[in-house]
């Protein structure tokens, strides 16, 4: 079986189970799933006390199935904010224990919960009646709009706290809000891990828009005085591969489709100039921020100079600001 192929079967129709929040589960053997449960269990009756025993059915395996477990779980709940990166695993007789460090005293943990469903809650308002694309695409500005990469070597940029105390943090804080926010609204999706030329390691979201699988990157967003480019909301594995590596694999779902990305969806790709002159006359027309994505090669030689040409021969005054992204072929008109 060809690795693509297995990708696909390891896609439930709709999304996975449980809004992907057990997704890197089915991975384990049955004893890493043991394990996985057990931590589980224990996080969900608020057990903080970084310490799980539990009986081993393969002993040889327990080590690298407990680590295997813990990574997991932090993969798949983001919820668990609290939990540090590492865990340890001893064996006694027929028996094995994994300690793992518990970032934040049990107070603290509470209080910030309390933060995160107020947070979350600030995010989602409004979606409850719109279709799965528009609230999607909802949640994904209000957060870009909201977040700062910021990098302050402590934990809290790496998990949920940085985002939603303070407004920061790096992909992985990041995109554990966008997590949570995504399943609220019953969007099923999952964290990808894979590689970038500026970043080095990197995480982002697949998430399943009408059953489609899709790559969402909203740390990679940079609004333009409180516009979101939308560069990264529901590409295929063809479109984020131009800057986005490594993410390939059994575990991660193949991304087929493009027809929900954001300029595909809302009609703003120009195939030819006639194209561009008419979405440009459209957009002086609404006065409002105008996306345009290019599926053709810009015949001026880059984005700007198409755009600037474009304004001359419609007679479209150049008195609006013109911002171009040509790794991804997008222009934003403020």
């Amino acid at each position: 079986m060809t690795n693509a192929s297995v990708r696909q079967n390891n896609q439930a129709p709709g999304g996975p189970g449980k809004l992907g929040a057990e997704y890197y589960r089915q991975f384990l053997t049955r004893q890493g799933r043991e394990v996985y449960d057990r931590v589980n269990a224990q996080l969900l009756k608020k057990d903080y006390s970084g310490i799980s025993t539990f009986l081993l059915s393969d002993p040889a395996a327990a080590a690298s199935d407990c680590f295997a477990a813990y990574r997991a779980i932090r993969d798949d709940h983001p919820e668990y904010f609290f939990l540090g990166l590492e865990c340890r695993f001893s064996r006694l007789g027929p028996a094995g224990t994994m300690k793992y460090p518990i970032l934040y005293s049990e107070e603290n943990i509470g209080r910030i919960q309390v933060q995160l469903r107020k947070y979350i809650y600030q995010i989602v308002r409004g979606t409850a009646y719109m279709d799965t694309v528009e609230s999607e695409a909802t949640v994904y500005e209000r957060i870009a709009k909201r977040m700062t990469y910021e990098n302050n070597n402590d934990m809290r940029d790496h998990n949920i706290c940085g985002p939603v105390l303070f407004g920061s943090g790096v992909c992985e804080g990041q995109n554990a809000l966008l997590l949570l926010c995504l399943r609220r609204v019953r969007i099923p999706c999952i964290k990808v891990c894979g590689r970038t030329d500026t970043d080095g390691a990197h995480c982002w979201a697949v998430a399943w828009v009408n059953g489609e699988p899709v790559h969402c990157d909203v740390t990679w967003e940079k609004p333009v005085d409180g516009n979101v480019w939308f560069d990264y909301l529901n590409l295929s594995d063809r479109q984020i591969s131009a800057n986005h590596y490594s993410f390939r694999s059994d575990r991660c779902p193949e991304c087929l489709t493009d027809r929900f990305s954001y300029y595909q969806y809302h009609g703003l790709c120009v195939n030819s100039p006639a194209e561009l002159y008419r979405m440009l006359r459209q957009g002086a027309a609404s006065g409002k921020p105008l996306r345009i994505h290019f599926n053709y090669r810009p015949l001026t030689g880059s984005l700007l100079n198409e755009i600037k040409s474009a304004f001359f021969f419609t007679g479209i005054a150049e008195e609006r600001t013109v911002y171009a992204h040509p790794e991804n072929g997008n222009v934003l008109i403020i």
